[in-house]
């Protein structure tokens, strides 16, 4: 899904990418409505300087920011959390929802003095999009902001992973409340049916996929607590094929065939790309060299062979990619796959907890 997220620009160097549930609910509400297409448009633009503050605090504290995620459900920076201490982890998540309530007071200032009819209505909208923004990202929902303050709380005398587990178990009691409450509200207030219906469809949607968040935050707290003493290097696999430049389609494909693998590594310079199974079928069979059809490669990330393979993983899961390169200093030395990796982690943790019943 990571081709239909397509990255729309940058600000100040940081890339902006929107992710396709973004732009399908988007091509919806512009089916329903234009106005209220219009009213999305604003909105978004109010989601990315909520997103902005995150990633310019990010970068005063000395963490580098990767890109800028937007979602249906709002927006993620996505930052190297792993280098984040806990008290540049709480300035960071709670800029955001301060920004959104800042943004509500601005809209609100606005509407007082606006003319009324459609504009004075529409200032009230993001007036209160705005103040659902900032509360709903201020409450202790994990992975949301207000969860990751929470959790950087609980870290002053807590581990990382006991600090995650108790925000993540805080973050569902609160989501169970939330789907609890939207029942009492449609049964309390009037209206149709098929508005009640949506109400409750958008907030257990909502709810799930915060419970689905906070359940892939408390994975990742756990493999990070448990695998922190393994290494790039000892989850990589060789079972690759690096290829340059003057080989035409046919070689490639009787290397592959030699090899038996399906990934093909190239490099451009210090670039390590990839050359996929999607990108193999868009190739001429006949009369090309590979050099001819590179630009189709996809770039992979790269991490240094002593680095944790925790870092490797976050690199994976920001990336949105199941390939992630191994370098000992500029020379390749492997490959990290997603399911290869999977399946070190489980040998290596069935082993340690074997160690411990002995």
């Amino acid at each position: 899904m990571a081709e239909l997220s397509p990255y729309i620009g940058s600000i100040d160097g940081i890339r902006i990418q929107l992710h396709w549930s973004f732009i399908l609910l988007l091509l919806l509400i512009l089916f329903l409505s234009a106005y209220y297409f219009l009213i999305w448009i604003f909105l978004f633009i109010c989601v990315l300087i909520h997103e902005m503050t995150h990633s310019i605090t990010s970068r005063r504290n000395g963490i580098a920011v990767k890109k800028i995620i937007l979602y249906p459900f709002g927006g993620g920076s996505v930052i190297d959390f792993e280098k984040v201490s806990p008290e540049a982890e709480f300035r960071i998540s709670i800029v955001g929802p301060i920004a959104s309530l800042l943004l509500a007071a601005v809209f609100g200032i606005l509407a007082i003095y606006s003319p009324a009819g459609i504009v004075r209505y529409t200032v009230q909208t993001l007036f209160e999009l705005n103040v659902f923004l900032g509360v709903f990202n201020i409450l202790p929902w994990l992975p949301l902001d207000g969860g990751r303050a929470l959790r950087s709380y609980l870290q002053e005398k807590r581990s990382y992973f006991d600090a995650t587990r108790i925000a993540v178990q805080i973050s569902n009691a609160v989501t169970a409340l939330f789907i609890l409450g939207t029942f009492v509200y449609v049964l309390l207030i009037p209206g149709t049916f098929l508005y009640k219906e949506f109400v409750v469809l958008w907030d257990i949607t909502l709810g799930l996929f915060i419970y689905g968040g906070a359940k892939s935050e408390l994975q990742n707290a756990y493999v990070k607590d448990n695998v922190s003493e393994l290494r790039a290097g000892d989850a990589m696999s060789k079972n690759y094929v690096e290829v340059n430049r003057s080989m035409t389609i046919p070689q490639l494909y009787r290397t592959m065939l030699k090899h038996r693998t399906n990934v093909i590594l190239y490099r451009e310079g210090s670039i390590v790309k990839a050359v996929s199974d999607l990108t193999l079928d868009k190739m001429p069979w006949k009369g090309k060299a590979l050099k001819d059809v590179m630009p189709l490669g996809k770039e992979i990330p790269q991490i240094q062979y002593n680095a944790q393979l925790f870092s490797a993983i976050d690199r994976m899961r920001t990336e949105e990619t199941g390939m992630v390169a191994v370098m000992k200093g500029r020379q390749l030395a492997g490959v990290l796959l997603a399911q290869h990796v999977e399946s070190v982690i489980a040998l290596y943790l069935s082993h340690k907890r074997a160690m411990r019943k002995d």
